[in-house]
């Protein structure tokens, strides 16, 4: 049997590794353990020039903001602040959403941060559930066993603000819905581990984990786990914290405390409102703070901004963690955003009975958003990850990606200029790594610049984890619902893709994508109107080897060669050629036309000898042997396409994402994190 993910053992070796907190082996987690790193404080230097402090527990107002007599509020903090300025948060939480309307300059930037050695949190939330829960909450008469209610009205929460995080092509997830969508969500404040926001009573009441007929009047509910419900007839909040009974689910079931009055919980209300706003500022930089307390809402929303740099941030929930619109040179890294998909959240729950939340999003006002940075940052645990269509020049890179039960990156479809380069990165378990949404008319033109498009490279794209995707219909107590694998590539609508250049990756899956697509589909999916190269990258399976299926007898406009395709289990029993067929059809005619070798003539089906590859994708080094089949086989890489690892690599050019002998990079904070493998 393949290994299962075990969330337990994974935050061990991540908090290990981060030197966050002590492992979850040795720590009691009155909730649940954490699925990630918990924040700690950096020790890093005071900044030179003017220094002002804010405290929350020791401030006023009402003092000059010096170290010994420190403001209370960064609402008050930041309106006082000049070019040149640092704004230290000393530890503790501050209750309060931020908005910053002062800028810097480029030579005397503002700074907002914690203050070294101690963590700011800046929680947008109600504080009472985490300093007083024991008064806070009481047994609800007439619910289901183990709920709980607010002792507290919450009478505006229902204010029905309009969203600001709409997606363009595509409806917002409560349209039409309205009285449905969740108001209340939060975490456990032990473990930052995400509560379910609710849609509807009769689904938190519920003792049914199994799947329902959405389109059929309901009388049973869907537990989705330990979550929040608000009442919009009597302003209360409701909350019950059962446990797991779905079989299959192992160290992802809830056993907890039900008793929510023994346990602090960061929990918000309401809609519409960002944490932190920065509307109209330019040369600020924001560090070394924690972020939580969203509801549906943005945490962080950027607008109309230039020269904002947000680093060594921990960012918990929102909808999304980070919205950016008409804005330019903004920089995020070493930051860790953490979505609202819990342990055992799965699509399912997500989509139709809670929030079906991105964690990224850039948004299409004028001016364009431009010249984005997000590099060494972790992106884990939702439903949706990211949506770049509106941006002209992202760099992504080194960053750690993973546990997005939907869609992943969505970088939208073809443009006249389209440049994103995302390299370098770790990408693990999304349903779908990239996606397109529909277009609007006339959005995607026939003719491009030449050298724009999408630059995939030097990347690892490890799928084989899976996610929750569908709920069992009946008891499986082998819990392989946890780990569908959907499309590499894939789209809603049939839009036009962008151009992409796809070279120098490593990708591994356990099955084969939808219709054993060639390429893992990017030699056959979505061609139409379009250009793609794909170059030079590893294509792995643990089961069969991966195919070449092309259908029609159109040959869309794809360069491809030097790949080379395996599969573990079954290519070490292959006999023959498995492109021979295809070199005999129409198609394989047709796509000289594009490509004067024809498709697969470049192409190789072998062994590529990493120096470790097994099931468990924690224990595999996929650094190549020096006999492996891949070195000194890709075909040549133009040179105005950049690749950082060109100089490293000699001879001719190494297949994948490593060239052999070259150094294995960090991803993450600080690239904590390994390339592939175990965490650093």
């Amino acid at each position: 049997m393949r290994s299962r993910w075990n969330i337990g053992a994974f935050a061990s070796a991540f908090l290990l590794v981060a030197g966050a907190a002590p492992a979850v082996g040795q720590t009691k987690f009155l909730s649940h353990a954490p699925m990630r790193p918990l924040p700690t404080a950096s020790k890093r230097p005071l900044e030179k020039g003017p220094t002002y402090f804010v405290d929350a527990l020791k401030g006023d107002d009402k003092q000059d903001g010096s170290e010994g007599k420190p403001w209370k509020t960064i609402t008050n903090g930041v309106k006082r602040l000049k070019p040149g300025d640092t704004l230290y948060l000393r530890g503790g939480t501050f209750y309060e959403k931020v908005r910053l309307t002062r800028s810097g300059t480029a030579e005397a930037p503002i700074v907002i941060a914690s203050y070294p050695g101690e963590q700011a949190v800046i929680d947008g939330g109600l504080r009472e559930f985490f300093e007083s829960p024991e008064t806070s909450w009481e047994p609800f008469q007439g619910g289901a066993a183990g709920e709980y209610v607010s002792t507290k009205v919450y009478p505006n929460v229902d204010e029905r603000k309009i969203p600001n995080q709409f997606l363009p092509a595509a409806w917002e997830p409560m349209w039409g819905i309205e009285d449905e969508r969740p108001l209340a969500l939060g975490s456990f404040g032990d473990s930052m581990v995400p509560l379910h926001g609710y849609r509807s009573i009769n689904d938190l009441r519920s003792a049914n984990e199994f799947a329902v007929d959405r389109k059929a009047p309901r009388a049973v509910g869907v537990y989705c786990g330990p979550g929040l419900w608000y009442n919009r007839e009597t302003g209360r909040i409701h909350i019950r914290l059962a446990h797991h009974k779905l079989e299959g689910l192992g160290d992802r079931a809830y056993r907890g405390e039900t008793d929510p009055r023994k346990l602090k919980l960061v929990i918000a209300a309401g809609f519409g409102d960002a944490v932190l706003r920065v509307n109209g500022v330019k040369h600020v930089k924001i560090q070394g703070i924690v972020l939580r307390g969203a509801t549906g809402s943005p945490l962080i929303e950027v607008y109309g901004s230039e020269n904002i740099h947000f680093d060594h941030l921990t960012v918990y929930g929102g909808f999304p963690g980070l919205l950016v619109n008409a804005s330019k040179d903004i920089r995020v890294t070493n930051c860790a955003f953490r979505g609202l998909a819990a342990p055992w959240s799965g699509r399912y729950h997500m989509k139709y009975f809670g929030t079906a939340s991105y964690q990224i999003v850039f948004q299409n006002s004028q001016p364009v958003n431009e010249n984005i940075e997000l590099a060494y940052c972790e992106f884990t645990d939702d439903h949706d990850f990211a949506f770049l269509r509106y941006i002209k020049n992202l760099q992504f890179h080194h960053n750690f990606v993973d546990n997005f039960n939907d869609d992943g990156l969505e970088c939208g479809p073809k443009l006249r200029s389209h440049s994103m380069y995302i390299f370098q990165n770790r990408i693990g378990a999304c349903l779908g790594v990239f996606q397109q949404h529909e277009i609007d008319k006339d959005e995607s033109p026939t003719g491009h610049d030449p050298k724009a498009g999408i630059y995939i490279f030097r990347n690892v794209f490890d799928q084989r984890a899976g996610v929750w995707y569908n709920m069992p219909a009946k008891a499986d107590p082998t819990g392989d619902f946890l780990h569908a694998e959907g499309h590499f590539v894939g789209d809603h609508g049939s839009p036009v893709y962008p151009v992409m250049r796809v070279y120098h990756n490593t990708m591994l899956r356990r099955m084969p994508v939808f219709r054993d697509y060639f390429l893992f589909g990017l030699g056959a999916s979505a061609l139409k109107n379009t250009e793609r190269d794909v170059f030079n990258n590893i294509f792995v399976q643990m089961e069969r080897v991966p195919g070449v299926v092309i259908l029609g007898k159109e040959a869309g406009h794809l360069r491809e060669g030097g790949n080379l395709l395996w599969g573990i289990k079954d290519g070490p029993t292959l006999k023959g050629d498995p492109f021979a067929k295809f070199r005999k059809s129409v198609l394989f005619t047709e796509s000289r036309k594009h490509f004067e070798p024809g498709w697969t003539t470049q192409d190789r089906v072998a062994n590529p000898k990493f120096v470790k590859l097994s099931g468990d994708e924690a224990a595999s080094d996929l650094r190549l042997q020096a006999d492996s089949p891949a070195v000194n086989s890709g075909q040549l890489i133009p040179k105005d396409w950049p690749d950082p690892l060109r100089d490293a690599d000699q001879g001719a050019p190494d297949v994948g994402t490593l060239p052999l002998g070259a150094a294995v990079w960090g991803v993450g904070v600080d690239g904590r994190l390994a390339l592939f493998g175990r965490v650093n």
